[in-house]
């Protein structure tokens, strides 16, 4: 009887696949003379899609140049164009145009694919066009509603201003597109293309730009996205101004999904839950008694019901007590209690909307989720692969001090089993919660400490060390800290949490009481190097510790400087520094200024700091500084 080889290799468990290449695909199909999958092209105009393309991606920084191009692809589909939105290929090249498109060849398109809308929106190619029409039509329509604070600056696709006759017909396109899709809501939400342009239109309707963490589309033209997506500890969303008529069809759209009466099971799908999400995000910034109501039904109908029982613990619960708690069976697991969790717990599409709902909820609502789906079992859920990221949620969007400390209280015994089972999210979404609330924040750092195992005297000068790498100090070797470690990106963001607290002592303490060796190996590290920019930056680091520290120092600047990470954080040190401070480190720093110019990192902190006219005169230098302010110096986030 053969043996089972079991591959216990983790590494070889996360490779991905690699991503197929788009272009060379089109290239092969075009080979074996497949024109692509979807509708058939003319081998001419394939082969035309395909290089224009290939030109895309090569980058066009011209803006003549590239409107020049957008407008000879676009003239060149007239007469064509659904036979080119129904291409795998054509559908992704007009994708990619439409936003730079003329208002001409916008109209075009849209009077193309109106009388069509019912064939178009379930086909899985022309739902993407539809998409973009949608998008790129409300934002012409909607643009010159924006004040200047709420629209970033940005280069215009094309001209600066739409005529008037424009910016109606894409108001209107809009509005019949959203329409269209009301009208046909039944049939649209279990459509996986037609729920997509649902989706969209919801969006554009309530003035959602980006969901948060969602990040913004790469556009091929290679232009820098000025908006890099709302990261998930963030708990404000932007909207853009829209019209009254718009807001009025997202409370239809929510009104009528409502009624439904399957609606208690949509969350438990994911093309109608990640639907619903959409939906409580618009509904916040257009009625907030719509998005009581619907935050109610959810919880009452779908995510904590009244008489909701834990399947699988039937004979669980003839056995032992309940601990009063719905459903409460409890079983010990080291620190941890496991009692039996609410449907919504069961199904990931429901507890992300669960986190959507907790992130659009007020102040009552937010108690009554937290209170029937979170409370005592948060322990639990923490140390749980899936769950621990709602725990996250809820804790980043609690605003109110009476909430944070109970929770708080709930989780002060699981920082060890957190670590544990490697959920340090949950203690990063604490300390921020701590510094955001101004509560907590002293029994945070003993806790951390204690889980951590820096209690005691001897340990306690190696809590900053064990923090930056979330291991408890016995399972750090102490006798080769000078010596380059694995630095966790949680324990960096919770060690310069700790040290924006009011009381940042231990912090400061276990830092300055490193070599300058063991100092070395934390600033050279592209996660450990931001602990040195809370360290300088910090409200509460006291001035004499950051003496210290540059004192510390001493004789390794160059070192610094030469380095990618390190080079950042010096700068952030000179920029903390006292004019005779920086005087001693320009000294320490030109003796050898030809070893700056040796890494492109030393030669952008000669240029900055003028190292060359330093050694000229060094009384110039002072007196330029001192003109100059003392503490000009540009410091960039990375290299």
């Amino acid at each position: 009887m053969s043996e089972e080889v079991v591959d216990n290799n983790p590494l070889k468990k996360r490779q991905r696949k690699k991503r197929k290449n788009f272009i060379a695909n089109a290239k092969k199909y075009a080979k074996k003379g497949q024109m692509g999958r979807g509708t058939k092209m003319t081998d001419d105009l394939y082969q035309y899609f395909v290089g224009i393309l290939d030109a895309i991606k090569q980058g066009i920084h011209d803006e003549e140049e590239r409107q020049a191009l957008v407008n000879n692809v676009l003239d060149r589909t007239k007469g064509e164009e659904l036979n080119v939105v129904g291409n795998q290929l054509g559908c992704r090249v007009i994708e990619l145009l439409l936003p730079y498109s003329s208002k001409e060849d916008l109209e075009r398109f849209i009077e193309v694919v109106s009388p069509e809308l019912r064939r178009l929106c379930s086909d899985n190619f022309t739902s993407h066009v539809i998409e973009t029409l949608l998008r790129v039509s409300c934002q012409r329509a909607t643009d010159h509603l924006q004040t200047e604070e709420e629209v970033p600056p940005k280069k215009r696709k094309v001209d600066s201003t739409y005529t008037d006759d424009h910016i109606q017909k894409c108001h209107e396109f809009t509005i019949k597109l959203c329409k269209y899709a009301l009208n046909n809501l039944e049939d649209f939400v279990w459509d996986p293309y037609a729920n997509h342009i649902l989706r969209s239109a919801i969006k554009c309707l309530s003035g959602i730009t980006l969901l948060p963490g969602e990040k913004p589309k790469v556009n091929l033209f290679k232009q820098i996205v000025q908006d890099k997506g709302i990261p998930p500890h963030l708990t404000k969303l932007d909207y853009k101004t829209v019209p009254e008529e718009f807001k009025e069809i997202v409370k239809e759209f929510a009104v009528r999904l409502s009624l439904w009466p399957q609606f208690k099971d949509l969350p438990y799908q994911n093309i109608t839950s990640a639907l619903l999400q959409v939906l409580l995000y618009a509904v916040k910034n257009v009625d907030k008694n719509l998005t009581k109501e619907l935050l109610k039904k959810l919880l009452n109908e779908s995510f904590a019901p009244d008489d909701w029982v834990s399947a699988g613990n039937d004979e669980k619960d003839d056995k032992k007590e309940t601990d009063g708690d719905e459903g409460g069976v409890e079983e010990r697991d080291g620190d941890v209690v496991k009692k039996n969790l609410p449907p919504v717990f069961e199904s990931e599409s429901a507890v992300r909307l669960l986190e959507a709902a907790l992130f659009v909820a007020k102040k009552k609502m937010y108690t009554q989720i937290y209170a029937r789906c979170f409370i005592n079992r948060l322990g639990q859920l923490s140390t749980l692969p899936m769950l621990n990221f709602t725990v996250q949620r809820l804790i980043d969007n609690c605003q109110i001090k009476e909430e944070f400390e109970p929770m708080f209280d709930e989780l002060s015994d699981k920082y060890s089993a957190v670590l544990a089972c490697g959920n340090t999210g949950v203690l990063v979404a604490i300390a921020k919660a701590c510094l955001r609330i101004k509560a907590k924040q002293t029994q945070f750092v003993n806790n951390l400490e204690a889980s951590l195992k820096c209690s005691t005297p001897e340990h306690q000068k190696y809590f900053s060390v064990s923090c930056l790498r979330l291991l408890p100090v016995d399972r750090c070797d102490v006798t080769k800290l000078d010596k380059e470690y694995f630095i966790h990106i949680h324990g960096s963001v919770i060690l310069q949490t700790i040290l924006d607290f009011e009381r940042p002592t231990k912090a400061v303490q276990s830092l300055l009481e490193l070599s300058p060796e063991e100092l070395m190996v934390i600033i050279s590290d592209a996660k450990g190097s931001h602990v040195f920019d809370a360290f300088c930056k910090g409200r509460c680091v006291g001035v004499k510790a950051r003496d210290k520290l540059i004192w510390k120092l001493k004789g390794y600047y160059q070192k610094l400087a030469l380095s990618q990470y390190g080079s950042r954080a010096f700068e952030q040190i000179f920029a903390t520094a006292s004019l005779e401070q920086k005087i001693k480190i320009m000294t320490e720093i030109s003796d050898k200024s030809n070893l700056l110019n040796s890494t492109q990192y030393g030669k952008v902190v000669a240029s900055k700091l003028d190292v060359g006219g330093f050694k000229t005169s060094q009384k110039q230098w002072e007196q330029k500084w001192k003109k100059k302010g003392g503490n000009n110096v540009e410091v960039t986030d990375s290299k």
